[in-house]
């Protein structure tokens, strides 16, 4: 016979009404008492009726991670991490692509947010450039945390990675090595990252009274295709760089290979560095430089943050700013004479 929530009060000794303050997660329950009907939930093996507690509560138990296919991430681990969460937090975790601007990505997202089939969502960047997904979640009203949001909003909690100041160290960094001829490889135009970072290479140039040259800056994705193609766009001009600084690390990746596909070695002709410090940047050969801005712990941040939330806990911070931190390997170097 399958064991009901009378069942476990009579294990634990309690009422049902303290079971199903366990069982909800809610306060005003000793460690000591929790720990007892936990214990008695498990030995009857009861299982309460997710369905029939969602209908009650009108709550869908579910929270989304709207992520754009290209966001950089290190999916394994990342995906345990926030399972992880869900788990803890017993919530169901739904990881939903999404384009901006396409139309069957638009469909889908109101799709779920209309029929309340999530109780919130945490967005990654580019997913709110065209404006679409933050005005869907503020109409109806759907709780929201954003991860470098294009314009941030003071009415919605938001964290972000401290770009510029990332990007003006690992510049300044390649100065201190002697590097003159610096050059920079953009990112997307509609993620706020990239355009910070180029701001941070721009800013420690002018610091060091060194002129912004427009040939050095060249145009890329954060993705390997197009850290090879600036790289060779770069490296065929007649005065090369001695330094390229990537905006992500995998394009960073593509710089590398474009360099060595001309028979230039790294460090020894041109160094090269990245941004972001994939869990691929620390095995490939030479080591690449970069700075470290974990995506894993803003995206783990952010989760919890929204789960917070929908608990009825108000932030305290509507913006959580990460910094950022140099991690140096054998991809950079002093310039050759």
């Amino acid at each position: 016979m399958t064991a009901t929530i009378k069942d476990v009060a009579r294990l634990a000794g309690c009422s049902i009404k303290t079971v199903s303050r366990v069982i909800n997660n809610e306060p005003h329950v000793t460690p000591e008492l929790k720990e007892k009907v936990l214990a008695a939930v498990r030995a009857s093996g009861y299982a309460p009726n997710l369905s029939a507690r969602r209908l009650v509560q009108n709550k869908a138990y579910m929270v989304c991670i709207l992520m754009y296919p290209g966001f950089d991430q290190a999916a394994s681990a990342l995906l345990s991490r926030i399972m992880d969460i869900g788990y803890d937090e017993n919530y169901d975790i739904l990881f939903q692509p999404y384009y901006p601007a396409n139309r069957l990505s638009r469909n889908k997202l109101a799709d779920l947010v209309t029929a309340r089939r999530i109780d919130g969502i945490v967005t990654t960047p580019p997913c709110d450039a065209d404006g679409f997904v933050p005005d869907l979640l503020t109409t109806y009203k759907i709780p929201q945390v954003q991860i470098d949001p294009t314009a941030p909003s003071p009415a919605i909690p938001y964290l972000a990675g401290d770009d510029l100041q990332g990007a003006r160290a690992m510049t300044e960094y390649l100065l201190d090595l002697g590097h003159r001829r610096v050059a920079f490889l953009t990112g997307p135009r509609n993620l706020r990252s990239a355009a910070m970072r180029l701001n941070g290479y721009r800013e420690a140039l002018q610091a060091r009274g060194l002129p912004v040259e427009d040939d050095l800056i060249e145009p890329s994705e954060f993705t390997f295709d197009g850290g090879y193609t600036a790289a060779q766009i770069l490296l065929s001009r007649p005065k090369p760089p001695t330094a390229i600084f990537a905006g992500s690390d995998s394009a960073a990746y593509g710089a590398l290979f474009a360099a060595q596909e001309r028979g230039l070695s790294i460090p020894a002709h041109v160094s090269i560095a990245g941004y972001s410090d994939l869990t691929l940047s620390k095995y490939i050969y030479p080591g690449l430089t970069t700075v470290r801005q974990s995506i894993e712990e803003m995206l783990e941040t952010a989760t919890r943050l929204l789960i917070s939330m929908l608990k009825g806990n108000a932030p305290q911070k509507t913006a959580l700013l990460f910094p950022a931190s140099l991690v140096i390997r054998g991809s950079t170097a002093p310039p050759q004479n």
